[in-house]
């Protein structure tokens, strides 16, 4: 498997642990849905119009269609008919796509599955960026891949990732103390069961050991996006939505990538923060519950 299939897997596997059950959606020939479709490991058939975008995980789209804003899919199978209208964008991040010539399309397509598709819409969303000495195509994907994943860990959890970030903004020491510590146990946590692996009992172990802080590390991180997006924008007294101070927050992170040495350092206490913040969430959460 190629490298950028392993990313887009383990982005889809990440996605799938947190996305709800699977459901099917029909909007029939004739029919107009004015609000927008955001669905995970659904079944999409879409014959009439939405005057909205779609936003899809998993499972399959049929559009024959019209939608008015964009289409976005990740590790989805996603079929294009010719009579099929889109508004403005066509995202497609791994999965299957067949799509017909005839198909209107007023935006701009991606289909994301390889290096060139990568530097592709690398090169049209960071016009800015693209003949910089300093842009790699792994510095590219990483990028994207965490606007991707804070984007969506607010889509799913706008109410929690809005707490955790008033909860940072509260008590910012007490939560990088939790980041050091949670890593220090990790670190530990790793060996042990990499030592246990040699007689298989610790694989399982280590594969729940990852998958637990991955998952706590891209919910810390939306929550640092949030957080820094916020405290950007009530600075330039913005009038902004939740989503764009995640995309604030990432703009910082984008801009910390290609600085020198000391900008690693920031970035670095941004993980510690985000790993804090995570694990003082789930603390808070539980003690809340009893």
């Amino acid at each position: 498997m190629s490298k950028i299939y392993g990313l887009l897997f383990l982005l889809s596997a990440g996605l799938f642990l947190t996305a709800a059950d699977g459901k099917e959606l029909k909007v029939a020939a004739g029919e107009i849905r004015t609000r927008p479709i955001n669905a995970f490991n659904s079944v999409l058939t879409i014959q009439g119009r939405v005057d909205e975008s779609i936003f899809l995980v998993g499972g399959k789209l049929s559009l024959e269609g019209e939608v008015s804003g964009d289409v976005i899919c990740i590790a989805s199978r996603v079929t294009i008919g010719e009579k099929a209208a889109i508004g403005r964008d066509l995202i497609v991040i791994g999965g299957r796509l067949e799509k017909a010539e005839r198909c209107r399309i007023a935006g701009q397509f991606y289909h994301v599955r390889t290096r060139e598709d990568v530097k592709k819409i690398a090169s049209s969303m960071l016009p800015f960026l693209a003949e910089s000495k300093g842009l790699t195509f792994f510095k590219i994907i990483k990028i994207f891949l965490w606007l991707i994943l804070a984007l969506l860990t607010l889509l799913i959890l706008p109410a929690q990732v809005g707490r955790a970030s008033v909860m940072l903004g509260e008590a910012p020491l007490r939560h990088l103390l939790h980041g050091l510590a949670t890593l220090l146990v990790f670190a530990l946590l790793l060996l042990s069961f990499l030592l246990m692996s040699i007689v298989l009992i610790g694989i399982p172990l280590l594969i729940l050991l990852i998958a637990a802080y991955f998952l706590l590390l891209i919910f810390g991180r939306a929550v640092v996006f949030y957080f820094v997006g916020g405290r950007i924008a009530a600075a330039m007294k913005l009038k902004a939505g939740a989503p764009l101070f995640v995309i604030l927050g990432i703009a910082v992170y984008t801009l910390l990538k290609f600085l020198p040495f000391p900008a690693a350092l920031l970035l670095i206490f941004m993980d510690v923060f985000a790993m804090g913040i995570g694990v003082s969430f789930f603390l808070h959460r539980r003690k809340t519950a009893v």
